[in-house]
């Protein structure tokens, strides 16, 4: 096990340096993006943390030479599984790029600036060639600061922009929310979601249209 750690945190030293490679010898990203994708999340309040499953579909073009394809999403959050296609992969926390080690370039520079609070993992081009491919990324995050309402509850909020999720950064894309809590709580995304209530527990769903000029804020309230 220690072997396999030291392996992959090598891995991970050597793709952090690829920004000091030039020439035909420059590795190339390409972005993952999809469509559209479903994020299951569930409190902890006991462990003050939110458990995100994130699931989407992509279609990769088999005659891209990209090296590698990344992802962007916050710094907070802590990344515990990855699967391609129900096989285990391990992301690569890619650091030290430019806009120009994108192919097409990215679109949007901000996110490679050293203050950034979100950051990259890439994934090799070859785990991801099936057509097409599903991935499933399992993290959490912790919980923000409750904040009290005007009717004596208490609120937290996730904006888009702030990659609480791998969002997609190239189009416009469909996210689907289902969350799970006790009945005390209240899952609104512009206007409150549809759930169903069993042996106390409360299941919501609500979706929202997410792109690079958007920001959609979902909120739970509790109380």
């Amino acid at each position: 096990m220690r072997r396999l750690i030291l392996c992959i945190l090598l891995v991970m030293f050597w793709l952090s340096l690829i920004a000091d490679t030039s020439g035909d010898e420059q590795i190339t990203f390409g972005l993952i993006s999809a469509p559209e994708y479903f994020l299951d999340l569930r409190l902890s309040n006991s462990l003050n943390r939110v458990f995100v499953t994130a699931e989407f579909t992509i279609e990769p073009d088999q005659t891209d030479t990209n090296n590698y394809y990344s992802f962007f999403i916050s710094k907070d959050a802590r990344i515990e599984q990855l699967f391609v296609n129900a096989k285990r992969s391990f992301p690569l926390l890619t650091t030290n790029l430019t806009t120009e080690h994108f192919s097409p370039s990215l679109s949007v520079p901000a996110l490679l600036d050293s203050t950034s609070l979100v950051v990259c993992y890439s994934i090799a081009k070859e785990a991801l060639m099936q057509n097409p491919t599903t991935i499933k990324l399992i993290y959490w995050f912790p919980i923000p600061e409750w904040h009290p309402t005007s009717d004596g509850k208490q609120v937290i909020g996730f904006m888009a922009d702030e990659y609480w999720f791998p969002r997609n950064i190239e189009y416009d894309s469909t996210v689907n929310v289902t969350l799970q809590t006790t009945v005390r709580h209240k899952l609104e995304i512009d206007t409150p979601c549809t759930y169903l209530e069993t042996d106390g527990i409360r299941l919501h769903k609500g979706c929202f249209r997410d792109g690079i000029d958007k920001s959609a804020y979902v909120k739970i309230i509790r109380g």
